[in-house]
């Protein structure tokens, strides 16, 4: 009887663990692997488990699909597609991959650019238009809407055991509104992960030290900047941040325990 119970405990537990959190770079500044080619642009894809979301999609369609192969994901194993924001850099690579798999969910800002709807409807690609507010896309993973910005953004979130996991493609809106509003949504006070463009690469270090330390207000636990934050927000950050900075880097695989 007590063997049994310990079983029932056992398979319990099981049933409870989260999924594993995996996030692969397939398109950024830098590269991570010789194979895996840089660009001016974002993409990365987040695996929950079995399932997978691809979060923007670069500039270049032809090098993001190399990109995306190089990695190991195949189109058809994408099931939702979110397009942080409306410039060419996030969003050129979705209407390659579409017809690959037009199945995929995406999901677009209600506020984009006529250019980037006309450019869907062209090849009948029907993307979700998000509006305020956070829209649950799988069990624990969140895009949190539209934050107002020039042009308005928006972030996906990654609830894990450790805390939430915030991915931004450009922080347009500011990477302290973006957090903001993940931890607001989400009701939590850290992040466990904060990974993507901060959009710094024109400013000073006055005004690059005065959102670390908002950063850290916020309780960013680990940072990795990506695409356009800039060497000058780099070389702070990893001074910031020590040990717990990384380089997003295209080709590079992020497991997230």
């Amino acid at each position: 009887m007590r063997a049994f119970l310990f079983l029932i405990a056992g398979l319990t537990l099981q049933a409870q663990k989260s999924p594993d959190v995996e996030i692969r770079v397939v398109y950024d500044n830098t590269s991570a692997r010789a194979d895996v080619r840089e660009d001016w642009g974002f993409a990365a894809v987040v695996s929950v488990g079995e399932r997978r979301i691809l979060f923007d999609s670069g500039t270049k369609p032809g090098l993001f699909l190399e990109n995306l192969k190089k990695l190991g994901v195949e189109a058809k194993s994408i099931e939702k597609v979110v397009i942080s924001h409306q410039h060419q850099d996030h969003r050129n690579g979705i209407y390659a991959l579409h017809p690959r798999n037009p199945a995929m969910a995406i999901h677009f800002l209600k506020t984009f650019e006529p250019a980037a709807w006309e450019a869907a409807e062209k090849i009948g690609m029907k993307p979700v238009g998000i509006g305020d507010g956070p829209v649950q896309l799988l069990p624990g993973v969140w895009t949190t809407g539209r934050v107002p910005g020039e042009p308005d953004e928006q972030a996906l979130v990654i609830e894990t055991p450790k805390g939430i996991v915030v991915m931004v493609g450009c922080s347009h809106p500011g990477v302290v509104k973006m957090v903001e509003a993940a931890e607001r949504q989400r009701g939590k006070d850290s992040v466990r992960l904060l990974l993507g463009g901060f959009h710094m690469f024109r400013q000073s270090e006055a005004q690059i030290g005065a959102q670390i330390q908002e950063l850290r207000r916020q309780k960013v636990q680990q940072i990795r900047p990506a695409h356009c934050t800039g060497e000058l927000a780099h070389s702070l950050f990893e001074k910031e941040w020590g040990a717990s900075y990384g380089q997003a880097g295209a080709g590079n695989v992020i497991r997230v325990d």
